[in-house]
């Protein structure tokens, strides 16, 4: 049997219309569509009264996301959950929401618009479109900076186990997640190692919410939280310091910068695990190669390679000792004093 390929043409137009989808499962995850049908099909109508829309209109949007597996719509006109809908439900874990939620967001879509300026300039699409930078407009919106960080907290959810089970963490008496949000990374080790302790070290406004994460974890007199910048100094307390998704926000300067602060921070006998998405050769698909441009747009950093990593450690006093790659696309850049 004989399998006519995809017409180029037909792919683009797939491609092309990637934004459409992005907002349907925008509104999808607003709603919260996927925990009303949790517990089983119901009709448009009744889907409507429950979030306060038009009944034709969420017909519609249901209708479309069914013919690409997202809902099913039954012979009764009931429409109810697909696996690939499910990843919408916020009860699960991992849950897909926070992402939908963020990447649907108009502050978040704003900076994409100016692509072209980050393309032409070097700098970023979010601050042409804001006025300040990514980190900066998060401190001033709480409540974006509540989405984006929840987007955050899910992701390292789901990568966390996989660096737990490609990474030796038995050694880890005192680890220090730097940057390390609301502690999220911190608690799958400290799970995962029974005896270790863990401090997460964040910007004062972010660890506010880090007593509810300790008493939610019922890791007390394990987990504890401390205020203040990585471009300046950190606990000198660790034997395993860990940056998680940090360095791909800033450009290489301000990396030396939050590397230089860590190194200050490390002996001889302490070790550094960089958590990021090396890029690899090649043309094949790696996720990091999208995430890259997000860093483009948003941020300002970049997502690196191998050797981009082990030059910009040593301009900080480290030096690459292995890479360990994981299931979840990620990999530990572990480096030490050389």
């Amino acid at each position: 049997m004989t399998v006519n390929p995809i017409a180029p043409e037909v792919q683009m137009q797939a491609l092309l219309g990637g934004y459409r989808t992005t907002q349907m499962l925008f509104v999808v995850a607003k709603l919260g569509l996927a925990d009303l049908l949790a517990s089983g099909p119901r009709t448009p109508i009744d889907l409507a009264t429950a979030t306060q829309t038009q009944p034709q209109p969420l017909f519609r949007l249901l209708r479309a996301l069914a013919s690409i597996g997202v809902f099913s719509e039954r012979s009764d006109g009931r429409f109810e959950l697909t696996p690939l809908a499910a990843t919408l439900r916020s009860d699960l874990k991992p849950s897909l929401r926070p992402f939908a939620l963020s990447y649907g967001e108009p502050w978040w879509w704003d900076g994409f618009r100016e692509m072209l300026h980050s393309v032409r300039t070097g700098q970023t699409g979010f601050n042409r479109a804001h006025g300040v930078e990514l980190f900066e407009y998060l401190d001033q919106h709480p409540d974006h900076a509540r989405t984006f960080n929840a987007n955050m907290s899910a992701m390292t959810q789901d990568e966390a186990q996989a660096v737990i089970q490609a990474y030796d963490f038995s050694g880890t008496k005192v680890l220090a997640d730097i940057g390390g949000g609301l502690g999220t990374f911190a608690c799958a080790v400290l799970h995962s190692q029974p005896s270790a302790r863990a401090i997460v070290f964040d910007q004062p406004s972010v660890i506010a919410g880090g007593p509810a994460a300790i008493e939610k974890s019922g890791l007390q007199g394990r987990l504890e939280f401390v205020g203040g910048s990585f471009f300046e100094v950190v606990p000198a307390v660790a034997d395993t310091y860990c940056l998680k998704d940090i360095l791909h926000d800033w450009d290489d300067d301000r990396c030396v910068r939050i590397l230089s602060s860590v190194r200050q921070a490390m002996t001889r006998t302490t070790r550094l695990l960089v958590i990021e998405r090396v890029i690899p050769p090649g043309n094949e698909p790696f996720a990091g190669k999208m995430v890259d441009i997000t860093m483009l747009v948003m941020t300002g950093g970049r997502e690196r390679t191998a050797e981009e990593y082990r030059r910009l450690l040593s301009s900080a006093g480290l030096t690459l000792a292995r890479i360990v790659p994981t299931s979840s696309g990620s990999s530990v850049v572990e480096a030490v004093i050389g």
